[in-house]
């Protein structure tokens, strides 16, 4: 079955377009860039705490996005 990006109401970090990661509290253009870069890079991420590895992204900002975000 084919994941989707949003899965249980959480946005999915590896599949969201920037646009989809734009709508995310604390995440705007610029660091959606940076996270589909990353992914780009990096492939996709194993938990989503390691969206600190992101430029740009404090853990303040992950912590804050925990509830609503999902691999």
């Amino acid at each position: 079955t084919e994941v989707s990006v949003l899965d249980r109401g959480k946005v999915n970090i590896n599949l969201a377009s920037q646009e989809q990661l734009e709508q995310l509290p604390g995440i705007g253009p610029t660091r959606a860039q940076a996270i589909v870069r990353y992914r780009e890079i990096h492939g996709y991420f194993v938990y989503p705490e390691h969206l600190i590895q992101v430029p740009g992204i404090s853990q303040t900002t992950v912590e804050k996005l925990l509830d609503q975000i999902c691999v």
